[in-house]
């Protein structure tokens, strides 16, 4: 029935891809928790919230290949610093977009999923005139790298656990009882009259 599997086999081969399923969902997560923060907090419907993600990805890349080339001996933690960059990236060009184009639609919901769709397009031509067409790979770093064996036959990923950690991390203090997330709550529930 499995093939040249056996049952025990097939059953590990389903819980390792049902964790590679967990760490999926936490990436949609996180643009979730993204998309949901931007629309609650400005009422703007962002048609271009994944291209801020690929700025942060392409950030990720830069980072990578200048540590690589001007400082090797940095390499090995190069990806915190890449986090850093990509989230400095993303906010500034997204404070820039906000200042110049968002602010003078906040009344017309309709006119900023038009504007943030015509930017994702622009975006996206400008990433694709830069970097090129074919998809630009990041090498992890070494601590990274491998997978962690849970039981038997079954391995856990290590950049698995990294990014549903910082879904965690990042998720519960948004959802949880402290201060950002209560504030965050409370914007929510009142527009920009809380802080």
């Amino acid at each position: 029935m499995f093939g040249d599997y056996s049952v025990g086999d097939f059953m590990s081969i389903m819980v390792m891809q049902g964790f590679a399923g967990l760490i999926l969902f936490s990436v949609f997560v996180l643009m979730a928790l993204g998309l949901a923060i931007i629309f609650g907090q400005m009422g703007v419907i962002n048609m271009a919230h994944g291209e801020f993600m690929i700025l942060g990805a392409y950030m990720t890349f830069l980072t990578s290949h200048l540590c690589e080339t001007y400082a090797p001996g940095l390499y090995g933690g190069y990806f915190f610093m890449a986090m850093i960059v990509a989230f400095i990236a993303s906010g500034t060009l997204g404070l820039l977009v906000e200042w110049t184009l968002i602010r003078h639609l906040y009344a017309r919901p309709l006119d900023t999923l038009l504007a943030t769709w015509g930017l994702s397009l622009i975006m996206q031509q400008a990433f694709r005139s830069t970097f090129g067409a074919r998809e630009v790979g990041v090498e992890l770093p070494p601590w990274m790298m491998g997978s962690l064996p849970v039981a038997g036959s079954i391995e856990v990923q290590i950049n698995g656990l990294f990014v549903m950690g910082l879904t965690e991390h990042l998720g519960g203090d948004l959802l949880a009882e402290r201060v950002l997330g209560g504030v965050i709550r409370a914007q929510f529930h009142q527009g920009g009259g809380a802080g």
